[in-house]
């Protein structure tokens, strides 16, 4: 497919359809005064501004902050990720056959009103990159000829830093990639297929190396993630299997854990980041444990294999399931949110974080009335995503069919690698369900395909 006449429009004209999308994309930051945090965003501000690595997230969504705010605003880092947003819709309505750059205002509008999008893009975390990581990917893998050369090296640099901000992301992608691959092989034959796998692979490959890099220079462990050990091993506890190993095995096996096994809590979350709590005070904190919780993975998968597997997949059914706005969105006061990191670093903009409707504890009401209507939305268009590939069978593109496969699989796959691994938490599935309602609005507002997917597979075996 030769590439759409984006060009006849003057780029002044569509970055200025970007920009307002972009605005229509934070709105919660400017309704809410000030750009909305996370208990997480104090970490990712102090990493690049303290220069130090914190041993449970990797430092480059830290390092994209500080490239967007030097020190002088945090609207700055809110209005980026909105223009990175913005912007990558535009380019998938453009290679859908919409070259009008305006087309993306009304679908950032219907995104922003009825997705929790704009509360994703909006907060100070690296959840709205995860719906980058896919949309980049399917650019990369499957329509990489109507992009321009500049657009598919700008493409593989955002899928390579989206992927790198959240350890999350590297299976993630890895997961998508293969699965591009799968679809290139059974549509376009095995030569094209290599030249979008290998497009596609890129990123991760670059990604997972600058994990590894990192973590060696800064931790001493060449690992993508040298410590996702003690996320494992919380969960094996928490679910079952782990703590039945332990008061098995306890206190013969003279783990440090055994005499805790009564003190660790009702949840999990509170084990992990409650500072006065046994996995800081008495087993001296997530790296000096991270041994111990990889031997306790260890020994829980050998003797119950099967439970485990079966709780993981509890939790990932649970996950799926977890699409509402507003994880997140309370008042962080002093630690552990960024309220000491802004007095210190921003002490101009202190006055106003403070009396944002966040802070005065107004902006979680608003996302939970909001919540309804975004879970209703996503609900729909997931059902519209499991249609589309049958109603529109002959229309449908191998591109469109593999854009509908990919969200599907990153659904799942989101909700297996942070629900199953990690934890159901709300905000891990709803960083995705906004793909459920923008694909199937992109694929009813592209042009009609050339080639359907049968056709397509026919003129290549007659070739």
């Amino acid at each position: 497919m030769p590439a759409e006449p984006a060009a006849a429009w003057h780029p002044a004209m569509r970055f200025a359809a970007v920009a307002v999308a972009a605005a229509m994309l934070v709105w919660p930051g400017f309704w809410n005064g000030y750009p909305p945090v996370f208990a997480d965003t104090g970490t990712y501000l102090g990493q690049a501004l303290q220069i130090y690595m914190g041993w449970d997230r990797p430092p480059f969504y830290s390092v994209f902050l500080f490239a967007t705010h030097w020190r002088l605003t945090l609207w700055g880092p809110m209005l980026a990720q909105g223009l990175i947003v913005a912007h990558l819709l535009a380019v998938v309505l453009r290679v859908l056959g919409r070259p009008n750059p305006w087309l993306v205002v009304p679908v950032a509008f219907a995104l922003s009103a009825l997705t929790g999008l704009s509360w994703i893009a909006a907060q100070l975390i690296p959840d709205v990159f995860t719906g980058v990581v896919v949309l980049a990917l399917w650019l990369l893998g499957f329509k990489a000829r109507s992009l321009s050369a500049g657009e598919r090296l700008w493409l593989m640099l955002l899928a390579a830093g989206a992927i790198a901000v959240h350890q999350s992301h590297l299976p993630l992608a890895f997961g998508l990639a293969v699965c591009g691959a799968a679809l290139l092989l059974w549509g376009r034959g095995a030569r094209l297929a290599l030249k979008g796998t290998a497009r596609m692979a890129f990123p991760v490959v670059v990604a997972g190396l600058a994990l590894v890099a990192v973590n060696l220079a800064g931790h001493g462990r060449p690992s993508p993630s040298p410590f996702g050990s003690v996320f494992l091993a919380t969960r094996l506890i928490y679910d079952g299997p782990g703590m039945d190993m332990l008061r098995r095995t306890c206190p013969d096996a003279g783990w440090k854990i055994c005499p805790l096994l009564d003190r660790l809590g009702p949840h999990h979350n509170a084990f992990l980041w409650e500072p006065e709590g046994p996995l800081y005070v008495e087993l001296g904190g997530p790296k000096a444990w991270a041994a111990e919780a990889s031997a306790i993975v260890a020994a829980a998968l050998r003797e119950a294999p099967g439970t485990a597997a079966l709780r993981m997949l509890g939790n990932t059914v649970e996950q799926f399931r977890l699409i509402d706005t507003g994880d997140g969105f309370e008042p962080w006061p002093g630690v552990p949110g960024p309220e000491p990191l802004i007095a210190k670093f921003f002490p101009h903009e202190l006055d106003r974080f403070l009396a944002g409707r966040q802070q005065r504890g107004l902006l979680l009401q608003d996302a939970q009335a909001l919540a309804p209507l975004h879970r209703a939305a996503s609900l729909c268009g997931l059902l519209a995503l499991l249609a589309l590939p049958v109603v529109f069978r002959r229309r449908l593109s191998l591109a469109g069919v593999a854009l509908v496969v990919l969200v599907l699989a990153a659904a799942v796959g989101n909700a297996a690698i942070t629900g199953g691994l990690s934890g159901p938490a709300v905000r891990y599935q709803a960083r995705v369900a906004w793909l459920f309602a923008f694909v199937p609005l992109a694929l009813a507002l592209a042009a009609p395909a050339a080639l359907s997917v049968r056709q397509s597979i026919k003129r290549r075996q007659a070739a």
